[in-house]
């Protein structure tokens, strides 16, 4: 009987022991399986994309009338990811009389780069563009007046792919039609050829 005793209490304390020894081994398997991928696992990192990559973007308006072209006007310039965006004025202005001094037309387009960022193979950009046209391109003949002058003011956000030219925007009216093509490229790379 005091064998027993002595066997039962021996089991009583190694118990004790024998939990807290597992527990070590359970945790250190756990800690060595976190750090060293399995086997055979092949995980493709993301390779970060730069936080200032120099782009160059063209964007082309383009005007119809009779579905005929009647305006074509291309402006390419560079710009930054994560810098401050550039903006494009090209105001022209015009008489509406050779007789009248006061009286003027504007021809303007005007465009504001809001945001540019790159995911991949494609591109976000955000273009805020007005456009003031008027009507002296009339078929057949001399300009009638009214002068008629046509207001565009409008926000896009497109996500395009990197280097194809793409049309972002079409207006069409009867008679009429105008549209706007944007292109992003790497810097350096050659103009689009025209369409």
């Amino acid at each position: 009987m005091r064998i027993s005793r002595i066997v039962f209490t021996l089991l009583l304390l190694a118990a004790p022991m024998l939990c807290a020894q597992q527990a070590h081994e359970g945790a250190t398997a756990k800690t060595s399986a976190k750090a060293a991928p399995a086997q055979g696992s092949t995980r493709l990192k993301k390779t970060p994309q730069p936080e200032h990559e120099a782009l160059q973007i063209t964007i082309i308006f383009r005007r119809f009338r009779d579905e005929k072209l009647v305006t074509d006007r291309s402006y390419t310039l560079l710009a930054t990811t994560g810098e401050v965006l550039p903006a494009i004025r090209d105001d022209q202005r015009y008489r509406a009389s050779l007789s009248d001094d006061k009286d003027f037309v504007d021809h303007n387009i005007d465009v504001d780069i809001l945001g540019l960022k790159r995911s991949g193979e494609s591109i976000y950009v955000a273009l805020r563009i007005s456009t003031q046209n008027f009507a002296l391109d009339v078929p057949g003949g001399p300009p009638k007046l009214p002068v008629v002058v046509d207001t565009h003011q409008y926000l896009i956000t497109p996500t395009i792919p990197i280097g194809k030219l793409v049309t972002v925007y079409t207006a069409s009216q009867p008679l009429r039609n105008q549209e706007v093509q944007l292109l992003v490229q790497p810097m350096g790379a050659l103009a689009p050829a025209p369409q």
